[in-house]
């Protein structure tokens, strides 16, 4: 039976050696012989955890952190055996935490491949878009004006305005350009859904142009670096 082990693929655990945990892993598995399947996910956002990995079994996913490269051979002992370990955590969805908390945006963050499709629709992706399609374009406005979304900038302007506008100019062509320049200094929830969840970005630029009347979509993104004086 494969064991399926998750570790983040998030910039902020790899900045404190996810890959390597990885990697490390990967061989130890190999090395003692175990039909070892490692995903790589987003995070679910406990850095002060990171690199937090988690392991398959019957009562959920069952997570560790924070591994390094040095520890991981003896975590990966722990996760075949079953028994106790300095870093195990218990199973993920009960740390007080995550526990305590009802998410929506970051729902399947660390939780799905982000690469995979499939896993994307096995957690109930494409779900608002399949029910999108059966609707008219006045019909998606008013669910969206009715819902009281707000953009996730400071503004909070209303989306169902937003795109409401757009619906009613009149142009040979529109395009839904989704924002994730992440301008603002200490914000990163943006990276956290692209790097996480990046195919419930591109359902919604999608469900947005059907709204609207857009035929073609860009996420614009900068690769600047920026530098900031110290205090």
């Amino acid at each position: 039976m494969t064991m399926r082990i998750y570790v983040s693929r998030d910039a902020g655990a790899v900045a404190v050696g996810a890959d390597e945990v990885a990697l490390v892993l990967g061989l130890a598995a190999s090395k003692r012989g175990l039909d070892v399947e490692i995903v790589r996910t987003g995070s679910r956002g406990l850095y002060w955890l990171e690199p937090m990995i988690e392991v398959a079994t019957p009562q959920g996913r069952v997570a560790f952190g924070p591994v390094t490269e040095f520890n991981a051979c003896s975590v990966l002992d722990a996760m075949i055996s079953g028994g106790a370990h300095p870093l195990r955590l218990g199973v993920a969805d009960e740390i007080p935490w995550l526990k305590r908390q009802t998410r929506l945006t970051f729902a399947r963050c660390g939780v799905v491949d982000p690469r995979s499709f499939t896993d994307y629709r096995a957690h109930g992706g494409y779900k608002g878009l399949e029910r999108a399609v059966t609707l008219t374009a006045d019909a998606i406005l008013a669910d969206v004006t009715a819902s009281g979304l707000r953009g996730r900038g400071g503004a909070g302007f209303p989306t169902g305005i937003k795109w409401k506008t757009v619906a009613q100019a009149q142009a040979d062509r529109k395009f839904i350009v989704c924002n994730a320049d992440e301008g603002d200094s200490g914000t990163f929830a943006d990276r956290m859904i692209m790097e996480g969840d990046p195919f419930v970005v591109i359902e919604g630029m999608t469900i947005a142009g059907i709204a609207v009347g857009a035929t073609k979509g860009y996420i614009y993104i900068r690769s600047d670096i920026r530098t900031r004086s110290k205090p």
